[in-house]
């Protein structure tokens, strides 16, 4: 991974040789030059859109994936609602919930971040109720236990390290579709910083703001592997 990287810096420093964009020892000193309030208070908003939208998405999809399981109608409406879904982009979303809610207004990040996180939780969170123990499952019907007490004591944890898996994943794309909304609305956060600098024609903001965007992907997805590992090794 490491020789990625380099590969990667190595790339980037022949292209700036030709003007193409500024080197990577240029940005680095643009990062270091933006204020740390600023930085902090636009990183803090994207983390909040980018988390907020996945765990709206994922509470809608453990609720619509346990009532899937008693309801064929239902699983059927839902698997239409998600095809819909997935078939529409963050773009769209964007535009369409930025025009009808206003630009200045906090909810189209964390509603775009959920709508389209949402198809990909929902296939997931599935998939780890499916793949339960039928045997624990009856046995605790057998019991007497009720169905509150069936999904608390069996399905969920029996879920937890495809539903950790999912929400690795998940959750870095949050943040990624989360600047994509913020470029379009929400007053504030990494995407909008990077629009800014766009219409700027600000080269090296662009690049600094995605550097510290790239960044903070990077060690979200450090510490959920971290937690993701953790939650397989409680299960065994």
């Amino acid at each position: 991974m490491t020789l990625s990287y380099v590969l990667f810096l190595a790339g980037w420093q022949v292209a700036s040789l030709g003007g193409l964009v500024p080197g990577p020892l240029t940005t680095l000193e643009r990062v270091l030059s933006l204020k740390p309030g600023e930085v902090f208070s636009n990183l803090l908003r994207t983390l909040y859109n980018g988390v907020a939208g996945f765990s709206l998405s994922f509470l809608v999809s453990m609720t619509l994936s346990v009532l899937a399981q008693k309801n064929y109608v239902i699983r059927g409406v839902i698997r239409g609602l998600s095809e819909m879904f997935n078939s529409t982009s963050a773009l769209v979303w964007s535009l369409v919930l930025v025009a009808t809610l206003g630009v200045l207004n906090p909810l189209p990040p964390i509603l775009v971040v959920s709508a389209v996180t949402a198809p990909h939780l929902l296939s997931a969170v599935t998939s780890a109720i499916n793949s339960v123990d039928k045997g624990l499952v009856e046995a605790v019907r057998s019991l007497g236990a009720s169905q509150f007490d069936e999904f608390m004591d069996v399905l969920l944890p029996s879920s937890v390290p495809i539903l950790a898996s999912a929400s690795r994943v998940g959750i870095g794309t949050a943040l990624r579709i989360s600047v994509v909304a913020e470029a379009f609305g929400g007053g504030g956060g990494v995407g909008y910083m990077l629009m800014r600098s766009y219409n700027l024609a600000d080269v090296e903001g662009v690049l600094a703001w995605s550097v510290i965007l790239f960044l903070t992907v990077l060690a979200m997805d450090k510490l959920l592997a971290y937690l993701e590992g953790g939650a397989r090794k409680w299960q065994s």
